[in-house]
C-alpha cells in the first residue's frame, strides 16, 4: 500500500515536520506493508536524522510563501508541482496533504488526475488564510469542497474551518479532529549535554517562532511586570529569530525594562536542548494571539512537550491550546485581547492583567506547580502518536472503503 505524503518539513525545528515524521512512522509500525514516499517544498528545513532511509523523499513542491507570489508565478509553480506530483503518485492508493494550503490543492489535483482519495490535515492558520485572502478565497473554496476528508488536529481549528465553510456545499461530517499528540517517553530521560547556561537556574520558557501571532509580545508585558517580584528567575525564549520590527520591539522592551542578563532569545536549539529546557524550566508559557493577518495557533504541540516533561503550562483560549491544556489540571488557559491600532494589532490592558494573575500564580506556588507537573505527564502520556496513526489509517480504510 503505497502513500504519497506531502509536507514542508520533515525537521524536528517545527511543529508541522515532528507531526509528519512522528505520525508516518507511526503508521507504518501498524502497517508495515505501507510503502512511504514523501514530496518536500522547496525552501525546507534540514531534514532530521531521525528520518528512516527507506522512506523515499524528493523535493516537488512550492515553498509557503506562496500569498506574496505574482498571479503568473503562483500559476507556473502549482502546475509544475501538481505535474511531479501526479508522476510520484504512480502506484499510490491515495494522497495525504500534510500541509495546508496550497499543497493540498496541488494533491487534490493530482489526486483527481489518479483517481485516488485525498486527505488534508488541518492544521490551522494556513488552512483558514486562503478563505481569507482576495487572491485565493475563490479557489480555496472550491478546493476544499473536492477534497475527501479532512484531518483537523483540535476541534478549535475545526470550529473555525467550518464556520468560514457555512453556507457551502461543504459536509461537516468529513472533517474528523485528531488531536495532535507527542511522544512522552522521548522527554522523560535527561539530556547527554554538557553544562548550559541555564542549568542551576530558575526559569521559566517560551518556544515558538518569534512572530506576531505566536504571542511573545502577550507574556513579555506581563513578565516584565513580575519581575521585581521574582528578581532570581530568567526567561528563555526558542524558536527562529524574525529580525524584523516584531522582534525589535521586543528587545527595545527587554531593554527598556533593564532585564538583558534576565530574559534571553536563544534562536533555534538542538532537540536535545530544548528537552532538557523543558525538562528544567519552573513554567512553560506559550500565549498565542489571533494576529492582525488572521493567523492563529491551532493546536501547540509545544503544551504536551511541556507537560511530557513534567513542567506546568500556561496558554491562551480562543486557540489550539485549548485542546492541549487542561484547565486547571495541567495548567491555566487565560483570555487573550487585541486591539486594532492604525493597522497593527497591539496587546490590550485586559490580557496584560490575565497572564500576569496566572504567571503570578504559576510562579509562586511550587506545590500547584508539581500538581500540574505530574498531572500533566499523565495527560500526555495518554495522547500517543499510536493512537493518532490508528484514527487515521481508520479514515484511509473508510475512504478506500476496506
Amino acid at each position: 500500500m503505497k502513500i504519497l505524503f506531502l509536507t514542508d518539513s520533515l525537521s524536528d525545528l517545527d511543529g508541522v515536520g515532528r507531526y509528519s515524521m512522528r505520525l508516518i512512522a507511526a503508521m507504518e509500525a501498524q502497517r508495515p506493508e505501507m510503502e512511504v514516499h514523501v514530496l518536500l517544498a522547496r525552501k525546507h528545513r534540514p531534514t532530521s536524522k531521525a528520518v528512516p532511509s527507506h522512506w523515499k523523499v524528493e523535493v516537488a513542491l512550492p515553498p509557503d510563501y506562496y500569498f506574496y507570489m505574482s498571479p503568473l508565478r503562483y500559476l507556473v509553480s502549482r502546475v509544475q508541482s501538481t505535474w511531479k506530483t501526479f508522476w510520484a503518485a504512480g502506484g499510490a492508493v491515495l494522497i495525504h496533504a500534510i500541509k495546508d494550503y496550497p499543497h493540498n490543492q496541488i494533491g487534490s489535483d493530482a489526486a483527481r488526475l489518479r483517481r485516488i482519495p485525498c486527505v488534508a490535515t488541518a492544521h490551522g492558520t494556513y488552512t483558514i488564510q486562503p478563505l481569507l485572502s482576495k487572491v485565493h478565497q475563490k479557489r480555496a473554496y472550491r478546493v476544499y469542497g473536492k477534497i475527501n476528508h479532512f484531518i483537523s488536529v483540535s476541534r478549535y481549528t475545526r470550529k473555525r474551518l467550518l464556520k468560514l465553510m457555512e453556507g457551502r456545499d461543504f459536509d461537516e461530517g468529513k472533517v474528523t479532529v485528531v488531536p495532535n499528540c507527542v511522544s512522552a517517553a522521548a522527554y522523560a530521560l535527561p539530556m547527554p549535554l554538557e553544562r548550559q547556561p541555564w542549568h542551576d537556574q530558575k526559569f521559566t520558557l517560551a518556544i515558538g517562532e518569534v512572530k506576531e501571532r505566536k504571542g511573545h509580545h502577550l507574556w513579555l508585558n506581563a513578565w516584565i511586570r513580575l519581575a521585581a517580584d521574582f528578581p532570581d528567575w530568567k526567561h528563555y525564549v526558542v524558536g527562529r529569530l524574525s529580525e524584523d520590527d516584531y522582534q525589535r520591539d521586543l528587545e527595545k522592551a527587554v531593554a527598556d525594562a533593564g532585564l538583558r542578563e534576565r530574559i534571553f532569545f536563544l534562536g533555534n536549539v538542538s532537540e536535545e536542548q530544548k528537552i532538557d529546557l523543558l525538562q528544567r524550566a519552573e513554567v512553560f508559557v506559550h500565549t498565542p494571539v489571533t494576529a492582525a493577518d488572521g493567523g492563529f495557533e491551532g493546536f501547540g504541540i509545544v503544551y504536551l512537550e511541556a507537560s511530557a516533561s513534567q513542567t506546568a503550562v500556561l496558554g491562551t483560549l480562543d486557540s489550539g491550546a485549548e485542546d492541549a491544556i487542561v484547565q486547571g489540571k495541567t495548567g491555566l488557559l487565560v483570555d487573550q485581547t487585541v486591539d486594532a491600532v492604525e493597522g497593527r494589532r497591539i496587546l490590550g490592558e485586559q490580557a496584560v492583567d490575565a497572564i500576569e494573575v496566572g504567571l503570578r500564580r504559576l510562579m509562586g506556588d511550587d506545590d500547584e506547580r508539581a500538581t500540574f507537573a505530574s498531572q500533566g505527564l499523565r495527560h500526555a502520556q495518554a495522547e500517543t502518536w499510536e493512537g493518532n496513526a490508528t484514527s487515521v489509517l481508520g479514515l484511509y480504510d473508510m475512504l478506500l472503503g476496506g
